[in-house]
């Protein structure tokens, strides 16, 4: 019997022992710097935001974020530099809706699948988009615009930020759902400088860069994505004001951002990340920011962003093979 109980306890030794190393890795976590990888360039809004939430998480847990920008091919290069690193907590990857539903839908052989590869670890905000024309374009709503295009078919040039951006893509479905003809026109740098000139009518911009142009004048806000109007452009109507189907809950129009990390990184740093950065979006000063850029902050359980991702992963792939879009 006493044979019995030693062979127990020594097997129960060797489990604990035996268990798997996560575990032991999680239970100081963090005890090193984190890197934050960002798919976009330095000075652009998830930059902006990543910077911000990251100085906020560094305090929070005693040790430093580092953001590290990858931009390139729609934001698949720093997602595959994020599916590549290590899943131990400090490793995260900043990702945005283009980034995670809809790169990976338009690009042929996408090195990551963002659905197999990435698990959430909470969304941050909404980014509202507006639709913005010309000063000199002779229509000033959502009305006159679709007048004025059934008037002159493929008259109407619009920039997006590239063939099978989130621009891009909205555009077209919004143009389907409205019945009009529009000439798309990709740019690879920022299309708004053209806007403002007059070289194409429309673009659409998010909140963060379409506010002090609205207000400074330089273009026209002709309506507003998502399921309410800015704070900062009250004047400006939503989508679904003017069409009810349009931009349903601005799954079309409007943007997400969240942080995500390798999938097989353990449950209880997961938890731990959450549960901070949930903290920092609910922070007065971080809400009263991003409100400030037009944004909504939201910080949101694992759980939820993982069904708003898969969702829009399903969403967008269907939206991109109806209109055949491909980037090669």
């Amino acid at each position: 019997m006493q044979r019995r109980h030693l062979l127990s306890a020594a097997a129960a030794s060797a489990a604990v022992l035996a268990a798997p190393s996560s575990w032991a890795q999680s239970a100081g976590y963090p005890n090193r710097p984190i890197k934050l990888i960002v798919p976009f360039p330095a000075g652009v809004s998830p930059d902006v935001v990543a910077r911000l939430v990251g100085d906020k998480l560094s305090q929070a847990l005693g040790q430093p974020v580092v953001v590290e920008n990858r931009p390139g091919a729609g934001g698949m290069i720093g997602a595959e530099a994020g599916t590549n690193s290590a899943a131990d907590g400090y490793s995260l990857f900043y990702s945005v809706k283009a980034v995670h539903a809809i790169a990976p839908n338009v690009y042929q052989n996408p090195k990551f699948n963002p659905v197999r590869d990435f698990r959430a670890v909470s969304q941050l905000l909404l980014v509202p988009h507006v639709l913005t024309a010309s000063p000199g374009t002779p229509y000033n709503n959502m009305k006159e615009l679709v007048e004025f295009a059934k008037r002159n078919p493929g008259k109407i040039n619009y920039a997006s930020l590239g063939v099978g951006s989130q621009p891009h893509v909205a555009m077209e479905a919004w143009a389907q759902r409205l019945g009009i003809k529009l000439n798309h026109v990709p740019y690879k740098t920022n299309p708004s400088p053209d806007v403002m000139s007059g070289v194409v009518s429309l673009s659409i911009e998010a909140s963060t860069t379409a506010i002090p142009l609205i207000k400074g004048g330089k273009v026209k806000g002709l309506a507003i994505s998502g399921a309410e109007r800015i704070a900062n452009l009250p004047d400006v109507p939503t989508m679904t004001e003017f069409g009810s189907t349009l931009d349903v809950n601005g799954q079309i129009g409007s943007s997400w951002h969240g942080i995500f990390a390798p999938k097989a990184t353990p449950d209880d740093v997961v938890a731990k990340l959450n549960t901070e950065i949930v903290k920092i979006v609910k922070l007065p000063e971080i809400q009263s920011r991003m409100r400030d850029l037009g944004l909504t902050p939201t910080g949101t359980s694992a759980d939820a962003m993982t069904a708003v991702a898969t969702a829009d992963n399903v969403f967008w792939a269907k939206l991109i093979k109806d209109f055949d879009i491909k980037v090669e």
